[in-house]
């Protein structure tokens, strides 16, 4: 294999690994925003309540303190992840369908049925 052939064969080679990472990032990106069973309102509560528990825990030492804190940072991450693991057990959502038709992305399945892109 000559130099010119060898070249073409890794432009290919990156081209195929580059299109596989765009997939998977799309699909990465579709599973996050199934994932995500908190409404805003919800999220922003989350979020203020998380941050005061945190400086709340953080102005004495102390064992309790510090359990407040680790409670405002659970708080906090679901803020802003959107994804409460209790609500994922219980399968239950506050994500209403105006946010749910928001977070949509043009050709991705809807009801259930694949679209032909």
């Amino acid at each position: 294999m000559n130099l010119k052939e060898f070249k073409n064969k890794g432009l290919e080679i990156g081209t195929n690994v580059q299109h596989r990472v765009a997939e998977q990032w799309q699909a990465d990106r579709a599973e996050r925003r199934a994932s995500v069973n908190v409404g805003r309102p919800e999220r922003v509560i989350s979020g203020v309540l998380g941050s005061a528990l945190i400086l709340l825990g953080m102005r004495r030492p102390g064992v309790t303190n510090r359990l407040v804190s680790l409670a405002g940072a659970d708080l906090l991450i679901r803020g802003a992840s959107g994804c409460c693991n209790l609500y994922k057990v219980l399968n239950f959502s506050t994500v209403s369908e105006s946010e749910k038709a928001a977070r949509r992305v043009p050709g991705e399945a809807r009801f259930g049925r694949k679209t032909a892109a």
